[in-house]
């Protein structure tokens, strides 16, 4: 951006001589560069929440947040906070520039009595302006080549050609005055008369409508306010422009009557970032990876994204992705239990991941048959003696003593015995 802004004020202080064309072209470089936002890269996160309770999803991504070493925001915000209202890109401020040496050239040939050339020129300088109204600054440099127009086109003894251009240059800019030096007599007379003229016109009004969020209207490159909005303005020839973040400026030329018009609808279209924002919000929610870098690549200031799976099974785990503008990393194998951290093992494959994360809970499982486990037999021979032992008080309270006692041994077969090595 500093490369364009001293190669236009540099062009300018060395060839114009009109200090009111040189301060508004270094007012709205400046500005411009003032406004150019100066951000730490932007950190997005993106859960895959299908299938997964929100309140897991919830949780997984305020861990993930605290891990973070600074806020979390979306594809579109981080676009936003870099292409706010008047953000124009650097290439198109070289017009600037290109005015300027096409007025100078103009003033060259008309003082050596070039007229038709001068307004070739001139033309070429108009159509430049008209091309690129959506700059700052640009309706003080259309009302700029218009008086240039009006001067030529009277010495070329087009005096209807003139009058027109004064007219729309006194509208669009009031407070250019045009010097003696500039025009003979007669004609910086009916320069300042037309200038007191617009300046006290009839007004016409008209509302001025938006779709795109925090869209703001600009008339003669003066600030009117959010839209919708209602503009009143002299008759007469104004330079409106809608800016809106993360969009393309919309600036027009448009003759306003007295009175009441009919309103003006804008439609702004998305910024080339913002576009490549919302292609990678989609990819990133659908998982397909590719083309989540392919529209980082696309991204002037690519943000980092964490793409983040929970499981949907009982263990509190989940897979982590890392993509920026050159590939992808992971995805990585987080356990809840670990607290908010963004490092983990690193799966071999997305299949390995995917069974990592459906493991079920550890619960250990015994694989021994229960005829061979040694407590069984205990127990069966505690429960044969308990029966016998029974058995024997019986048959002594019902004075059968005849028959000896029934006593059960359990032969534990080599079995492990509780207390016995």
């Amino acid at each position: 951006m500093l490369k364009h802004f001293d190669r236009a004020t540099g062009v300018l202080g060395a060839a114009s001589r009109r200090r009111g064309a040189r301060r508004h072209l270094r007012l709205a470089c400046l500005a411009l560069l003032l406004a150019a936002p100066s951000i730490a890269r932007a950190q997005v996160i993106v859960v895959d929440a299908d299938g997964v309770p929100e309140a897991d999803a919830r949780r997984w991504r305020q861990r993930v947040e605290a891990a973070l070493d600074g806020p979390a925001t979306t594809f579109e915000a981080s676009v936003l906070a870099r292409e706010p209202v008047g953000t124009v890109p650097a290439p198109r401020l070289e017009v600037l520039s290109g005015i300027e040496r096409l007025l100078v050239a103009a003033r060259e040939a008309r003082a050596q009595l070039r007229d038709r050339e001068a307004l070739l020129a001139l033309g070429q300088a108009l159509a430049l302006a008209e091309a690129h109204l959506d700059v700052p600054g640009m309706a003080a440099w259309y009302a700029e080549v218009q008086l240039a127009i009006a001067v030529s086109a009277a010495q070329a003894g087009q005096p209807g050609v003139s009058e027109a251009a004064l007219r729309r240059a006194a509208s669009v800019d009031p407070r250019r005055q045009v010097q003696a030096a500039e025009a003979r007599p007669e004609l910086v007379r009916r320069a300042r008369a037309i200038a007191r003229a617009a300046a006290t016109a009839p007004r016409g009004r008209f509302e001025v409508r938006a779709a795109a969020d925090g869209a703001v209207v600009f008339v003669d490159d003066a600030r009117v306010g959010p839209l919708p909005t209602t503009v009143e303005v002299p008759v007469g020839a104004h330079v409106i422009r809608v800016d809106a973040p993360g969009h393309r400026s919309w600036a027009q030329v448009i003759s306003v009557f007295e009175g009441d018009r009919p309103g003006l609808d804008v439609a702004l279209s998305p910024s080339s970032d913002l576009r490549a924002a919302h292609a990678a919000q989609a990819a990133a929610q659908s998982g397909e990876l590719d083309r989540l870098v392919d529209a980082l690549g696309r991204l002037e200031a690519a943000p980092v994204v964490y793409r983040v799976r929970p499981g949907a099974g009982p263990r509190d785990r989940a897979l982590i992705t890392v993509c920026r503008a050159t590939g992808c990393v992971g995805p990585q194998l987080l356990e809840g239990e670990d607290g908010p951290r963004l490092n983990g093992p690193e799966a071999a494959s997305r299949a390995e991941a995917l069974r990592w994360l459906a493991e079920p809970s550890s619960v250990e499982i015994d694989e021994e048959p229960w005829w061979e486990r040694w407590y069984f037999w205990v127990a069966a021979g505690a429960v044969a003696a308990a029966a016998a032992g029974a058995a024997a008080a019986i048959a002594i309270d019902q004075g059968q003593v005849d028959e000896p006692p029934l006593v059960i041994l359990v032969d534990p077969g080599g079995l492990p015995v509780p207390g016995v090595d």
